[in-house]
């Protein structure tokens, strides 16, 4: 499509959207800094025609799913992409090559940061049902995307897949895209620092100290919290406590390294660790829950022993979800950022003592390895309803 046509192409399109009433994602958060990771990489300006490779990666995604359709799509402020796919037709390729952004169902990808998007019907789904009003039709009508995270943690374009029928993904399909899209962003990024289209950073004094930190894009957190801890406090000598603390962090730092996890800090009678860093193994979540399981038969075990002495028994509460986060150092400091490290702060708390409190995605992880007590739809503080469960042993 010339340079003309395809400026005109663009402008029917946002006038179609607009007449169809597409209503476009709103007020995202960190939009200016993901569009500054955009410009900064150059990926718009990278002509990948010729380059199989991503053409071959688009081809894998449609075998995993199903469907017979695959694009890897890059979103720019106001315009979408296409730079690789598969399953179209010349002039379809030719009509996806850039678009609206706002007319699209990539955008609302956006919305959630390295979370998919599966919508198992266009034409039902509140966000894009008024696709019915534009004057063509795409000819499919399930849509399911991986976000193609950037290492710094910025989403810039998605993995897409598509079918003429209704229907949905198993959480092994949507893992396996997963790791597809990982796999795009690791091209991506070491072909343009190979061609030195990346802009060069300038650092200040003050940026020097700043995190530096990667994306993971699935790892299992674990948060451990002592019930009643306040009240043991107050009843406690502060050298006796100190000694108590030290006896099971101490216990913990054996456990998990055993089990491949790594400590993040602990806060308090807080013990926080992360599996799948930096190695993203496959059994995060087994290794993350064996781990936890292990805790839990270390402070029954001290309590034995605490209550031959005549001391206070110590109460494990541990919450586990699995998700992406950003992963670096701030200062000299290992850490980890991002929604999926408050959602199981929150599995914590809202857990019972004694037990180990996991999110449906960890579940998704644990792949039937395990056996467990459904809890239902759980309210969890400023993250909404969750279908949460006890992990109640391992396979």
């Amino acid at each position: 499509m010339e340079k003309s046509e395809k400026k005109e192409h663009i402008k029917m399109l946002r006038e179609a959207g607009v007449k169809a009433g597409i209503i476009p994602v709103q007020n995202l958060f960190n939009e200016d800094q993901r569009i500054e990771e955009v410009k900064r990489l150059g990926i718009l300006d990278l002509n990948l025609s010729s380059e199989s490779r991503y053409s071959s990666i688009t081809q894998v995604a449609t075998y995993l799913t199903g469907c017979p359709q695959s694009t890897i799509n890059i979103l720019g402020s106001n315009v979408q992409q296409c730079k690789a796919s598969f399953g179209f037709e010349p002039e379809q390729i030719d009509m996806m090559e850039e678009m609206p952004r706002e007319v699209s169902i990539c955008q609302f990808g956006l919305a959630k940061p390295g979370q998919p998007l599966i919508i198992e019907n266009i034409l039902e789904d509140h966000r894009t049902k008024n696709w019915q009003n534009m004057p063509f039709d795409p000819g499919f009508r399930f849509y399911a995307s991986l976000p193609l995270m950037s290492s710094r943690g910025f989403s810039i374009g998605t993995l897409c897949v598509f079918d003429p029928k209704s229907k949905n993904l198993d959480h092994q399909q949507i893992d396996g895209l997963r790791l597809l899209s990982d796999q795009i962003v690791h091209m991506l990024e070491k072909e343009i620092n190979s061609t030195g289209v990346s802009v060069p950073e300038v650092k200040t004094e003050e940026q020097s100290s700043q995190i530096k930190g990667n994306y993971y894009s699935a790892t299992s957190i674990i948060f451990a919290d002592f019930v009643g801890f306040t009240n043991l406090v107050e009843n406690s000598d502060p050298g006796e406590l100190l000694e108590t603390l030290n006896t099971f962090f101490s216990g913990f730092d054996r456990i998990i390294s055993k089990h491949n996890v790594r400590k993040v800090k602990t806060v308090g009678d807080c013990y926080m660790c992360v599996g799948g860093i930096p190695s993203q193994q496959k059994n995060h979540a087994q290794e993350a829950c064996a781990a936890a399981m292990d805790m839990l038969k270390f402070v029954e075990g001290t309590n034995i022993q605490y209550e031959v002495l005549g001391k206070p028994r110590w109460e494990l509460r541990i919450g586990i979800h699995s998700g992406p986060v950003i992963a670096g150092t701030a200062g000299n400091t290992f850490d980890i950022w991002g929604d999926a490290v408050n959602i199981a702060a929150r599995l914590e708390s809202s857990g019972e003592s004694g037990k180990i409190h996991i999110s449906e995605k960890t579940k998704d992880y644990l792949e039937g390895s395990g056996s467990f007590t459904p809890r239902g739809e759980v309210e969890l503080k400023n993250k909404g309803s969750w279908s949460t469960f006890f992990l109640d042993g391992l396979n």
